[in-house]
């Protein structure tokens, strides 16, 4: 029975033995069949894309350049008026009003005058008795001196006391005489007329008031002629502004800035506009390394524009400054060139990255005067990061 068993279980396991190599025997088999029914994939060339960008020809040309600053403006003069003497105001200008404009010589105010008048015609009354006094003292010293040198009637002592006499009339007569002038002085200074067609900036008086000697009571400004002072980047002004030839070798200022015509603009409203002209360096300040320059802006040229509303005092505008030429450069779009100061160029119809020298921004343009080939074109599309090399069109 035992031996029956053992071949019970040989028999077994080579039936299995040989059902797994059957398996595997398909598996093999079906493998090679999948095999032979696959396909190699299909070829793909890979294409580079170029980039689409705009470019310029890179052309060299003479560029003036235009110095850009701000300011604001101001009257050429502003003048405070006081009162010279005292009393009470008796009349006032009727458009006497912060704002309005009186023309030169007109009346501004007047102060009482009633008794600087009495004292001047009280010294001019006395000054006329005093000076028919001075004339007999000098004739009675005259007759006094040829009698005693002449005819040698009289003592010396007498034509002593008639010169001392002669000389104290001569004295009153000089100090009433003075009193009339300061008397006549403040009678003119009760009376205060523009002294140029201005306009009123402040009004401390009224008709009725009483004012003191000294009391700022009025503020005036010139408007026939404007400034603007406006600071400029030394650096700038050193490179770019014109000078005059100095006339001494010794002189410790800047030199005379040639009278070159700007453009001034109102910043609020462009349109509104006029043309100055510059007129000296004014100052340097040491703190922010500026040179500070003054135009000059003539009133009369607003009088033929019929404009409601001119550039007035007290306006901040932008002005554009003629100065010297650049020579020779490129002008880009500001964007062009990078903030290394390199640009973009096609060579050989791929990307290239050129360092340049920038002469100077200016606007929304920057010019190169150094690191480009005439012909060469430069890339003017806005990129960001590129790679080197890339495909353009």
């Amino acid at each position: 029975m035992g031996k029956k068993e053992q071949g019970v279980d040989r028999t077994t396991v080579l039936i299995r033995v040989i059902a797994c190599m059957a398996i595997l025997a398909v598996g093999v088999v079906g493998l090679k069949v999948l095999k032979g029914r696959k396909k190699p994939p299909a070829q793909f060339t890979v294409k580079e894309r170029p980039l689409k960008v705009e470019a310029q020809s890179v052309s060299y040309t003479n560029v003036p350049v235009l110095i850009e600053a701000h300011g604001q403006l101001r009257s050429i003069r502003m003048v405070e008026i006081a009162a010279e003497v005292a009393g009470s105001v008796v009349e006032v200008h009727p458009r006497l009003q912060t704002g309005e404009v009186i023309a030169e010589g007109e009346l501004l105010f007047a102060i009482d005058d009633r008794d600087y008048r009495s004292d001047y015609e009280s010294n001019k009354t006395r000054l006329a008795i005093l000076q028919r006094d001075k004339d007999l003292t000098v004739s009675e010293l005259s007759r006094v001196r040829a009698l005693f040198e002449k005819s040698k009637v009289g003592t010396r002592a007498g034509v002593e006391k008639a010169e001392q006499a002669a000389n104290s009339s001569a004295d009153r007569f000089a100090q009433v005489k003075q009193a009339m002038i300061r008397a006549e002085i403040k009678l003119e200074r009760c009376r205060v007329v523009a002294p140029f067609t201005c306009r009123i900036t402040s009004k401390q008086i009224e008709k009725g008031q009483y004012v003191a000697p000294g009391k700022i009571v009025l503020g005036l400004a010139d408007d026939s002629v404007l400034e603007l002072e406006v600071p400029l980047d030394s650096r700038d002004a050193f490179q770019w502004l014109q000078f005059v030839e100095s006339s001494s070798a010794n002189d410790a200022w800047f030199a005379g800035v040639k009278p070159v015509e700007s453009e001034v603009f109102w910043t609020e409203n462009a349109a509104n506009m006029a043309v100055g002209t510059l007129n000296r360096v004014s100052s340097f300040d040491e703190k922010t390394r500026t040179v500070k320059v003054v135009l000059d802006i003539d009133a009369r040229q607003f009088s033929n524009t019929n404009t409601p509303m001119p550039l007035v005092a007290g306006m901040f505008c932008r002005v554009l400054i003629p100065g010297d030429t650049m020579e020779q450069v490129v002008e880009l779009p500001r964007w062009a060139v990078s903030f290394e100061n390199t640009v973009y160029v096609i060579r050989d119809g791929r990307l290239a990255t050129v360092p340049v020298t920038v002469a100077r921004v200016q606007d929304d343009k920057s010019y190169i005067s150094k690191g480009l080939e005439a012909g060469e074109r430069v890339i003017t599309t806005r990129l960001v990061n590129p790679l080197e090399r890339s495909l353009v069109q």
